[in-house]
């Protein structure tokens, strides 16, 4: 009887069996981490806009005559305002196919007591961000942020 040396042609087909499922298994784990940190950027770029949004929002209420209060803001003039001489209104510069921020294929809406889709109290404001991947042009998910304004300012 003759001892063997090495390894048989089995043997080695089988590691390299194991050895290709494990290298399957880090690939897939590595797709599902880069799709979570992709939404993950999505959503801070969505909180962003929205608090860009209400901070667009203070500066009308900001503007408003002695006397006005927050009822007195236009949701339409607030999304519009202009910062500094040639800056772009809140849609504009958050969704537009121009913009160079990454929420071309997004859509937002800004919502006040006068909305027929949402109940609001006076001095509430719902921002509403629908998002979704950037290979598909329908939005996937919507983000809505309440806040409210103090009556005087």
């Amino acid at each position: 009887m003759t001892s063997q040396r090495g390894f048989s042609l089995v043997e080695a087909l089988i590691a390299l069996l194991v050895l290709s499922l494990g290298l399957v298994g880090v690939a897939a784990m590595q797709l599902k981490a880069l799709q979570s940190a992709s939404a993950g950027y999505q959503r801070s770029v969505v909180t962003l806009a929205a608090v860009d949004a209400q901070e667009r929002l203070w500066a009308a209420l900001a503007q408003l005559p002695s006397g006005d209060s927050c009822e007195d803001i236009s949701v339409d003039n607030a999304i519009t305002l202009q910062g500094s001489e040639g800056s772009q209104g809140w849609n504009s510069y958050w969704f537009e196919e121009e913009s160079l921020l990454p929420t071309r294929n997004f859509e937002g809406a800004i919502y006040d007591q006068n909305s027929e889709r949402y109940n609001l109290d006076s001095c509430e404001f719902l921002i509403e961000v629908s998002f979704g991947s950037e290979a598909s042009d329908t939005p996937e998910e919507t983000f809505t942020y309440t806040f409210r304004l103090p009556d005087n300012y």
